[in-house]
């Protein structure tokens, strides 16, 4: 999804730009074809802050450009490789209907493309017509393509990168639509050259229930810098929300080392293994919290009185002891049962403290991630009667 900010749009109705408004509301929708990143793309006016210099996302000085440049540029910045191109679409406010001067941040980019260039490849300025919701989609598209060629064949310049390349194309299975390349230029060696790639990353074997509780799409994205020739290469690990909410957040997972001399692709299977043991680890946690809570119903039968029964996170009993009624409330989280035990909180139906039910948290649960479902079961069950005389001594003190 792109992001148009509030303000713009507001600023967009008494501007000649107003006559795009709903093919930028149709890459809002939409998202912007064939960028990786399409959720972090933006459009937006060109910079409101008139007389003011601006640092750029390098911390180069930008240029200010008077107010009538504002109302009539329209900035897509688009993340390419782990950095950001942008598109200057200028146009004239006389006749807003006609082809924008384009421009863009990638000075070197700029300086090697030729119109025949833009003829061949961006056929959408010969064919513009703004009254076609998705125009601007399809000259963003047919640019980032142009752009896409560009990256390439500045990759055939660096034989080791060219070969990393191929090899994760080969070995990944992926197009080359699943990797973005950004190479730096010979005289810049402190500038990073940066690959981003997607992920194959399979969830068929994950419940439907766990996926389609997250909107978006699953998307997991490596990114690899390559600061210098003789140093390693530097890997970020990119998850979208419908991931992370299966295996944890990015930042989260611990990536392996990078060992002097290693490639890319030997380091990716790496990558592979660790993601494909979360989502692992998360069908089996699933799996067994469903055998779980099938074994407290069967144990408790009519003592249930609610629980999950789509992720099976949960599960409320009442339960009585020597005319002494109360709930436990068993809850399992998403590292059941390889990191932790089911948690259990007993609470009072007779009692309260500050207009509250007296609970108690047991926190002398035996546990082992060994133990069959109904071997869980039945020792929860035992700690919960261990508990239950100390447990109403304290509410009635408490209440």
């Amino acid at each position: 999804m792109v992001e148009i900010p509030m303000e713009e749009q507001a600023s967009l109705n008494n501007a000649p730009l107003n006559m795009f408004t709903r093919q930028m509301e149709y890459m809002k929708v939409n998202g912007v074809p064939g960028v990786l990143f399409s959720d972090c793309a933006e459009i937006s006016k060109a910079s409101e802050a008139q007389g003011v210099k601006n640092k750029g996302d390098n911390g180069e000085i930008l240029e200010c450009r008077p107010e009538s440049y504002s109302e009539n540029t329209l900035l897509i910045k688009l993340p390419y490789a782990g950095t950001n191109l942008t598109i200057h679409l200028l146009f004239n406010p006389q006749e807003p209907w006609m082809v924008p001067e384009m421009t863009f941040s990638d000075d070197r980019f700029t300086s090697t493309i030729t119109l025949k260039d833009l003829e061949d490849q961006v056929p959408s300025l010969n064919e513009w017509d703004t009254s076609t919701d998705d125009i601007l989609a399809q000259l963003v598209h047919q640019v980032l393509q142009l752009y896409r060629g560009y990256q390439l064949d500045r990759l055939e310049e660096d034989e080791i990168l060219q070969i990393q390349y191929e090899s994760l194309l080969k070995a990944l299975k992926i197009g080359e639509g699943d990797i973005e390349v950004s190479v730096n230029s010979t005289e810049q060696v402190s500038t990073t050259s940066s690959f981003l790639m997607r992920l194959p990353l399979s969830l068929q074997d994950v419940p439907p229930v766990l996926v389609d509780a997250n909107p978006g799409t699953p998307n997991t994205f490596l990114q690899v810098d390559f600061p210098r020739r003789e140093a390693a290469f530097v890997p970020k690990l990119h998850l979208s929300s419908c991931v992370e909410s299966l295996i944890g957040e990015a930042s989260s997972l611990a990536l392996p080392t990078v060992p002097p001399g290693i490639g890319v692709m030997d380091y990716v299977e790496r990558i592979m293994e660790l993601l494909e043991e979360k989502v692992r680890r998360t069908i089996l946690s699933f799996e067994t919290r469903k055998q779980f809570i099938a074994e407290v119903l069967c144990q408790f039968g009519c003592a249930v009185v609610e629980y999950d029964a789509e992720r099976f996170n949960k599960i409320v009993v009442m339960m009585e002891v020597k005319d002494f009624h109360f709930l436990a409330f068993i809850s399992l989280g998403s590292l059941f049962p390889q990191q932790h035990g089911p948690r259990v909180v007993l609470q009072s139906l007779y009692h309260n403290s500050a207009k509250e039910p007296v609970s108690k948290e047991l926190t002398d649960l035996k546990y082992s991630s060994q133990w069959k479902p109904e071997e869980m079961v039945q020792h929860t069950k035992e700690a919960i009667l261990a508990n239950i005389s100390s447990f109403q001594m304290s509410s009635i003190r408490t209440s």
